[in-house]
Protein backbone atom coordinates (compact mmCIF):
# COMPACT_ATOMS: atom_id res chain seq x y z
CA UNK A 1 0.00 0.00 0.00
CA UNK A 2 1.38 3.50 -0.76
CA UNK A 3 2.13 5.74 1.54
CA UNK A 4 -0.37 8.56 2.52
CA UNK A 5 1.74 11.15 1.33
CA UNK A 6 2.39 9.82 -1.77
CA UNK A 7 -1.01 9.04 -2.31
CA UNK A 8 -1.64 12.96 -1.52
CA UNK A 9 1.02 14.03 -3.61
CA UNK A 10 -0.48 11.84 -6.82
CA UNK A 11 -4.21 13.53 -6.10
CA UNK A 12 -2.72 17.58 -6.09
CA UNK A 13 -0.92 16.33 -9.18
CA UNK A 14 -3.61 15.23 -11.02
CA UNK A 15 -5.70 17.92 -10.56
CA UNK A 16 -3.08 20.98 -10.09
CA UNK A 17 -4.39 22.79 -8.23
CA UNK A 18 -7.09 21.57 -5.02
CA UNK A 19 -8.92 23.05 -1.87
CA UNK A 20 -7.74 21.88 1.63
CA UNK A 21 -11.52 20.83 1.37
CA UNK A 22 -10.72 18.38 -1.79
CA UNK A 23 -8.54 16.76 0.13
CA UNK A 24 -10.93 16.43 3.06
CA UNK A 25 -13.24 14.64 0.65
CA UNK A 26 -10.61 12.74 -0.76
CA UNK A 27 -9.11 11.79 2.45
CA UNK A 28 -11.95 11.23 4.81
CA UNK A 29 -9.97 9.04 7.42
CA UNK A 30 -7.89 11.71 7.86
CA UNK A 31 -7.77 14.94 10.25
CA UNK A 32 -7.65 18.64 8.75
CA UNK A 33 -4.43 19.07 11.01
CA UNK A 34 -2.83 16.06 9.72
CA UNK A 35 -3.83 17.01 6.09
CA UNK A 36 -1.74 20.42 7.09
CA UNK A 37 0.78 18.46 8.50
CA UNK A 38 1.31 16.67 5.54
CA UNK A 39 1.03 19.77 2.91
CA UNK A 40 3.95 21.58 5.29
CA UNK A 41 5.76 18.05 4.23
CA UNK A 42 5.12 18.04 0.97
CA UNK A 43 6.33 21.89 0.29
CA UNK A 44 9.38 20.95 2.51
CA UNK A 45 9.97 17.96 -0.27
CA UNK A 46 8.93 20.50 -2.83
CA UNK A 47 6.81 18.38 -4.10
CA UNK A 48 3.70 21.49 -3.67
CA UNK A 49 3.75 24.93 -3.01
CA UNK A 50 0.70 26.42 -0.58
CA UNK A 51 -1.24 28.64 -1.73
CA UNK A 52 -4.22 30.26 0.41
CA UNK A 53 -6.87 27.53 1.02
CA UNK A 54 -5.02 24.77 -0.12
CA UNK A 55 -2.00 23.48 -2.69
CA UNK A 56 -0.73 23.77 -6.33
CA UNK A 57 1.37 20.74 -7.87
CA UNK A 58 5.22 21.88 -9.01
CA UNK A 59 4.71 19.75 -11.78
CA UNK A 60 1.79 21.19 -13.07
CA UNK A 61 3.19 24.97 -12.65
CA UNK A 62 6.64 23.83 -14.27
CA UNK A 63 4.68 22.12 -17.19
CA UNK A 64 2.00 25.02 -17.66
CA UNK A 65 5.22 27.62 -17.84
CA UNK A 66 7.54 25.43 -20.07
CA UNK A 67 6.90 26.49 -23.27
CA UNK A 68 5.87 30.13 -22.77
CA UNK A 69 8.98 30.35 -19.97
CA UNK A 70 11.45 28.50 -21.94
CA UNK A 71 10.66 30.85 -24.57
CA UNK A 72 11.43 33.87 -22.64
CA UNK A 73 14.30 32.62 -20.19
CA UNK A 74 15.89 31.72 -23.78
CA UNK A 75 15.96 35.18 -24.91
CA UNK A 76 18.69 37.64 -24.10
CA UNK A 77 20.58 34.62 -21.99
CA UNK A 78 23.63 35.90 -21.68
CA UNK A 79 22.13 39.35 -21.05
CA UNK A 80 20.12 38.36 -18.09
CA UNK A 81 22.40 36.41 -16.69
CA UNK A 82 25.20 39.35 -16.68
CA UNK A 83 22.34 41.26 -15.13
CA UNK A 84 21.71 38.42 -12.47
CA UNK A 85 25.16 37.95 -11.67
CA UNK A 86 25.56 42.33 -10.77
CA UNK A 87 22.34 42.20 -9.11
CA UNK A 88 22.98 39.68 -6.35
CA UNK A 89 26.11 41.18 -5.42
CA UNK A 90 24.10 44.23 -4.21
CA UNK A 91 21.87 42.24 -1.61
CA UNK A 92 23.19 42.19 2.19
CA UNK A 93 22.92 38.42 3.63
CA UNK A 94 20.13 37.67 5.98
CA UNK A 95 17.34 40.48 4.75
CA UNK A 96 13.94 40.19 3.41
CA UNK A 97 14.09 40.40 -0.07
CA UNK A 98 11.23 41.08 -2.40
CA UNK A 99 11.68 39.02 -6.06
CA UNK A 100 9.59 40.22 -8.61
CA UNK A 101 8.04 37.49 -11.64
CA UNK A 102 10.17 37.60 -14.58
CA UNK A 103 12.62 35.83 -16.64
CA UNK A 104 15.32 38.17 -15.68
CA UNK A 105 14.72 37.90 -12.26
CA UNK A 106 14.40 34.00 -12.21
CA UNK A 107 18.23 34.36 -13.46
CA UNK A 108 18.53 36.53 -10.36
CA UNK A 109 16.52 34.28 -7.77
CA UNK A 110 18.61 30.91 -9.26
CA UNK A 111 22.17 32.93 -8.45
CA UNK A 112 20.90 33.97 -5.01
CA UNK A 113 23.57 32.59 -2.54
CA UNK A 114 21.82 29.87 -0.13
CA UNK A 115 21.58 32.06 2.84
CA UNK A 116 19.14 33.03 5.55
CA UNK A 117 17.44 35.29 3.34
CA UNK A 118 13.79 36.04 4.01
CA UNK A 119 12.29 36.13 0.51
CA UNK A 120 8.92 37.34 -0.72
CA UNK A 121 7.22 36.87 -4.04
CA UNK A 122 3.64 36.98 -6.00
CA UNK A 123 5.36 34.41 -8.95
CA UNK A 124 5.14 30.30 -8.58
CA UNK A 125 8.27 30.03 -10.52
CA UNK A 126 10.65 32.13 -8.29
CA UNK A 127 9.14 30.70 -5.30
CA UNK A 128 10.04 27.06 -6.74
CA UNK A 129 13.44 28.41 -7.33
CA UNK A 130 14.35 30.01 -4.11
CA UNK A 131 12.55 26.85 -2.32
CA UNK A 132 15.00 24.37 -3.91
CA UNK A 133 17.85 26.19 -1.95
CA UNK A 134 18.00 24.75 1.56
CA UNK A 135 18.40 28.11 4.03
CA UNK A 136 16.18 31.09 2.65
CA UNK A 137 12.72 31.56 4.16
CA UNK A 138 9.78 31.79 1.39
CA UNK A 139 6.60 33.27 1.12
CA UNK A 140 4.35 33.73 -1.79
CA UNK A 141 1.64 36.26 -1.56
CA UNK A 142 -1.94 35.47 -1.66
CA UNK A 143 -4.38 36.27 -4.45
CA UNK A 144 -5.81 35.66 -7.56
CA UNK A 145 -3.60 33.58 -9.38
CA UNK A 146 -3.20 34.29 -13.24
CA UNK A 147 -2.89 31.58 -15.88
CA UNK A 148 -0.68 33.32 -18.17
CA UNK A 149 1.91 33.75 -15.96
CA UNK A 150 1.41 32.45 -12.89
CA UNK A 151 1.35 35.38 -10.32
CA UNK A 152 -0.86 36.49 -7.84
CA UNK A 153 -2.48 39.65 -7.93
CA UNK A 154 -6.07 41.56 -6.86
CA UNK A 155 -7.07 42.92 -3.97
CA UNK A 156 -6.22 40.46 -1.35
CA UNK A 157 -2.61 40.64 -2.73
CA UNK A 158 -1.91 44.24 -2.81
CA UNK A 159 -3.77 44.38 0.93
CA UNK A 160 -0.96 41.54 2.46
CA UNK A 161 1.74 43.85 0.61
CA UNK A 162 0.71 46.78 2.47
CA UNK A 163 1.56 44.81 5.50
CA UNK A 164 5.20 43.96 4.69
CA UNK A 165 8.03 45.53 5.66
CA UNK A 166 10.62 45.13 2.38
CA UNK A 167 14.49 45.99 2.50
CA UNK A 168 14.85 45.69 -1.11
CA UNK A 169 12.77 44.86 -4.03
CA UNK A 170 14.09 43.57 -6.67
CA UNK A 171 12.15 44.33 -9.80
CA UNK A 172 11.20 43.39 -13.32
CA UNK A 173 9.73 45.54 -16.27
CA UNK A 174 8.03 44.52 -19.30
CA UNK A 175 9.21 47.93 -21.24
CA UNK A 176 10.83 50.85 -20.24
CA UNK A 177 9.97 54.28 -22.13
CA UNK A 178 12.93 56.34 -22.06
CA UNK A 179 11.50 59.91 -23.00
CA UNK A 180 9.49 59.65 -20.06
CA UNK A 181 11.63 57.03 -17.77
CA UNK A 182 8.42 54.90 -17.17
CA UNK A 183 8.40 51.83 -16.69
CA UNK A 184 5.13 49.60 -17.94
CA UNK A 185 3.80 46.36 -17.94
CA UNK A 186 1.08 44.58 -20.22
CA UNK A 187 -1.76 43.94 -17.26
CA UNK A 188 -3.25 46.70 -14.47
CA UNK A 189 -3.65 44.30 -12.00
CA UNK A 190 0.17 43.26 -11.87
CA UNK A 191 0.64 46.94 -11.82
CA UNK A 192 -1.36 47.35 -8.86
CA UNK A 193 0.73 44.93 -7.38
CA UNK A 194 4.26 46.05 -8.44
CA UNK A 195 3.27 49.73 -7.53
CA UNK A 196 2.57 48.65 -3.80
CA UNK A 197 5.65 46.44 -3.70
CA UNK A 198 7.88 49.50 -4.28
CA UNK A 199 5.85 52.19 -2.22
CA UNK A 200 6.65 49.34 0.81
CA UNK A 201 10.72 48.63 -0.03
CA UNK A 202 13.32 50.33 1.81
CA UNK A 203 15.57 49.99 -1.54
CA UNK A 204 14.00 49.06 -5.16
CA UNK A 205 16.69 47.50 -7.75
CA UNK A 206 15.15 47.19 -11.19
CA UNK A 207 16.61 44.77 -13.31
CA UNK A 208 16.24 45.66 -16.76
CA UNK A 209 18.14 44.12 -20.42
CA UNK A 210 18.73 46.17 -23.52
CA UNK A 211 15.91 44.59 -24.90
CA UNK A 212 13.40 46.28 -22.89
CA UNK A 213 14.24 49.68 -23.85
CA UNK A 214 11.30 51.26 -26.70
CA UNK A 215 8.66 48.87 -25.14
CA UNK A 216 5.69 50.25 -24.61
CA UNK A 217 2.90 48.03 -22.48
CA UNK A 218 0.26 49.88 -21.54
CA UNK A 219 0.24 50.02 -18.03
CA UNK A 220 3.32 52.12 -15.97
CA UNK A 221 3.56 50.89 -12.44
CA UNK A 222 6.98 53.56 -11.93
CA UNK A 223 9.18 56.06 -12.71
CA UNK A 224 12.52 56.21 -12.69
CA UNK A 225 12.34 58.92 -9.81
CA UNK A 226 10.61 55.74 -7.68
CA UNK A 227 13.76 53.50 -8.17
CA UNK A 228 17.46 53.69 -6.27
CA UNK A 229 19.36 51.30 -8.61
CA UNK A 230 19.30 49.81 -12.38
CA UNK A 231 21.20 46.69 -13.39
CA UNK A 232 21.51 46.85 -16.93
CA UNK A 233 23.72 44.79 -19.69
CA UNK A 234 26.62 46.11 -21.71
CA UNK A 235 24.55 46.41 -24.64
CA UNK A 236 22.76 49.09 -22.97
CA UNK A 237 22.96 52.35 -24.68
CA UNK A 238 25.40 54.35 -23.32
CA UNK A 239 23.70 57.50 -23.84
CA UNK A 240 20.80 56.13 -22.02
CA UNK A 241 23.12 54.95 -19.59
CA UNK A 242 24.69 58.70 -18.99
CA UNK A 243 20.61 60.03 -18.66
CA UNK A 244 20.07 57.55 -16.22
CA UNK A 245 22.65 58.36 -13.96
CA UNK A 246 22.73 62.39 -14.50
CA UNK A 247 19.08 61.72 -13.37
CA UNK A 248 20.57 60.68 -9.76
CA UNK A 249 19.59 56.92 -9.80
CA UNK A 250 22.46 54.24 -9.74
CA UNK A 251 22.94 52.68 -12.91
CA UNK A 252 25.06 49.24 -12.80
Amino acid sequence: MKDRLVLIEEFIDKNGKVTLHELENAFPNVSSMTLRRDLNRLEENNKILKIPGGAISVNTVLRAKEQDFSERISFNTEEKLEIADKAVKLIEPSTCIYIDGGSTTTYFARALPDDNFYVLTNALTIAETIIRKSKPTVTLLGGDLTKNNFITVGTSCTEFVEKLNIQTAVMATTGYIKETGEFSCGSQAEADVKRKIIQRADHVIMLLDSSKVGKKPPYTFAKLENIDCMVVDNNFPSSLRNAISNSGVKII
